[in-house]
């Protein structure tokens, strides 16, 4: 089994034009000033449709780009109504609604993510959607929005609404392969809210200065942003992996995408805890930005069920017969 894991001209191209977009107009610091995302410029540049074929009105790509954007998404702490757009038309196009699921890549219609909770149904960042995408526990489903009540959000991170648990689904989707790209992405911004606290972190440690030295010369911090750097790295590496794997079709996809969305959610809060103990007091306060990374992380962190990875096949591992297996 090999992998090419160098960027493509392609990729490079693709990520760089997205990086300068997202520095541009969603730097992190935006958060503080409280208000919902424009996802517009997002729409025009494709990212909802990145790996939809030209014929149905995407842009071509695979999964690996699509993860790769994502990545770059988590990294920015992009509204997770990006997410939504992109696995709303998921489901929309699943279900033979083509109509639907360009109307939620090109931002016509706008989807925001949801989980259940105390019998109800708990949408996250609804500004201006008309549906949300409701992550079940092995599968997805897509609701009209209706009777929603505004409640306490994540400080000052993410707005949140709660309405009635008996929503009826306009699509539902339990569909290997759009649970797998669920899986793909929603870790693929993990990793991006496990490498922006590393940069974070480190940033800070040159900057701030105890005993007449940056902290970062002493051991101690040096350890915890090593440790910060491997667990990124380590992710990534499984991202590649699994996207790459997903996307040729490989008899591993499945192991891989498990393997990875069970990874990324403990590196994502990892590193982001980290980084808030790095920044010492500040870091518990609206004043620094790394409690909004803690705040994705676990929001990311609670989007369905991973896939029991002890039911599948090891890639390396001799599959023995089921009446052999216990």
């Amino acid at each position: 089994m090999s992998f090419d894991l160098n960027r493509s001209e392609d990729q490079r191209q693709i990520l760089d034009a997205a990086g300068a977009l997202l520095a541009t107009g969603f730097p992190v610091a935006r958060l503080r000033e409280g208000r919902p995302d424009d996802l517009a410029p997002l729409a025009e540049f494709g990212a909802f449709s990145l790996s939809v074929p030209e014929p149905e009105g995407g842009a071509g790509f695979t999964l690996v780009e699509e993860a790769l954007l994502h990545a770059l998404l988590g990294r920015h702490l992009v509204s997770p109504r990006a997410l939504a757009a992109t696995l709303a038309a998921a489901v929309a196009r699943r279900a033979g609604m083509a109509d639907l699921a360009a109307a939620f890549a090109g931002l016509e219609r706008q989807a925001c993510l949801a989980v259940a909770s105390g019998g109800d149904i708990l949408l996250l960042d609804p500004a201006n959607a008309e549906m949300a995408l409701l992550f079940e526990d092995r599968g997805l489903a897509l609701v009209e929005i209706a009777h929603a009540q505004p409640e306490a959000g994540l400080g000052r991170s993410l707005a949140v609404a709660r309405m009635p648990g008996d929503a009826g689904a306009v699509a539902r989707s339990d569909d290997a392969r759009v649970l797998a790209t669920a899986d793909l992405l929603v870790s693929a911004q993990l990793l991006g809210v496990a490498e922006a606290p590393r940069a974070l972190a480190v940033a800070y440690a040159g900057l701030r200065q105890q005993f007449g030295k940056p902290i970062g010369a002493f051991q101690a911090i040096k350890h915890h942003c090593a440790n910060m750097a491997i667990a990124a790295e380590m992710l990534s590496a499984q991202l590649d992996i699994a996207a790459i794997a997903l996307a040729d079709g490989r008899p591993d996809a499945e192991f891989q995408v498990a393997a990875l969305r069970r990874l990324a959610p403990r590196t994502a809060l990892a590193n982001a805890r980290a980084c808030v103990q790095i920044h010492g007091g500040i870091g518990f306060s609206a004043e620094a930005d790394a409690h909004h990374f803690v705040k994705q992380a676990h929001l990311l962190s609670r989007l369905g069920e991973a896939r029991p990875i002890l039911d599948l096949p090891a890639p390396m591992a001799p599959l023995r017969p089921a009446h052999e297996r216990t």
